[in-house]
């Protein structure tokens, strides 16, 4: 089946790109798909058209961490990396070996997924968008952040940066947040960062306001010591009429 095989066109038929080098890691060959993303990598390193790269050494291009594994005795070797802060790639290193069995040199077969990293990030973002609903009320004065869900550290950590920006845009004095729909239980490092959230808010001059906590989260609270120094009610009905009476305002039945 693989004699007589045009080994040249079936290598450039390949939808990967491939990099040879000899066992002093100095390219030889590349094939059409290699040849592509070369040309477009190239002006990154002072390169400008791919032929030039026949003759360097893959070790201008790669850190010696990664020369050590060359140099290594565990092939394939695979890795992602990230070149530029623009391309994204799989790669895959392995010898290559003639007939007789012998170590000739390596390739290195590389699977650019720029395009699904840049979808990956674009997915994380919106994802991240719908970590922490912040809603408006009936009071300009004050926002309602409705908490869901498991309450991470990473997600406090993005959530604080938005509600920030919340704040300062709409000139809120007053910021409730809702525990309601919390699923578990507040763990150290997040009752940290709400502590430093609520500081935060002080200094921009707006007052924080827990509601919801339910029995649990409080009794986890208190035998671990975390100490919460906000306003705290029952509910948000309790919450939001805190800061109605704070602001001189009265509900009168029709």
């Amino acid at each position: 089946m693989f004699e007589n095989i045009q080994v040249i066109k079936l290598l450039d038929s390949i939808g990967e790109s491939l990099i040879f080098a000899d066992k002093e890691l100095y390219i030889t060959w590349f094939n059409k798909p290699a040849q592509d993303l070369l040309q477009l990598i190239g002006p990154y390193v002072g390169i400008q058209q791919p032929e030039e790269f026949i003759g360097k050494s893959l070790s201008q291009f790669h850190g010696q961490k990664q020369h050590d594994i060359l140099m290594g005795e565990v092939f394939p070797h695979s890795a992602n990396i990230k070149l530029f802060n623009r391309f994204s790639a799989r790669i895959v290193v392995d010898r290559v070996l003639n007939n007789d069995g012998e170590f000739t040199g390596f390739v290195l077969t590389w699977k650019d997924v720029t395009d699904y990293q840049k979808e990956l990030s674009s997915h994380r973002e919106m994802l991240k968008s719908l970590y922490t609903p912040i809603i408006e009320t009936a009071l300009e004065s004050a926002i309602l952040v409705a908490l869901t869900g498991n309450l991470t550290e990473e997600r406090i950590q993005y959530s604080k940066d938005a509600i920030l920006v919340a704040c300062g845009e709409k000139k809120a004095e007053y910021i409730i947040f809702d525990f309601t729909g919390i699923a578990k239980d507040i763990d150290d490092m997040v009752a940290f960062h709400l502590d430093q959230l609520a500081d935060a808010l002080k200094l921009m001059g707006s007052e924080a306001i827990f509601v919801g906590l339910n029995p649990i989260i409080i009794q986890n609270m208190i035998e671990k010591g975390l100490n919460i120094r906000v306003k705290t009610f029952q509910s948000f009905r309790q919450g939001i009429a805190y800061v109605w009476e704070k602001k001189g305002y009265e509900l009168v039945k029709k």
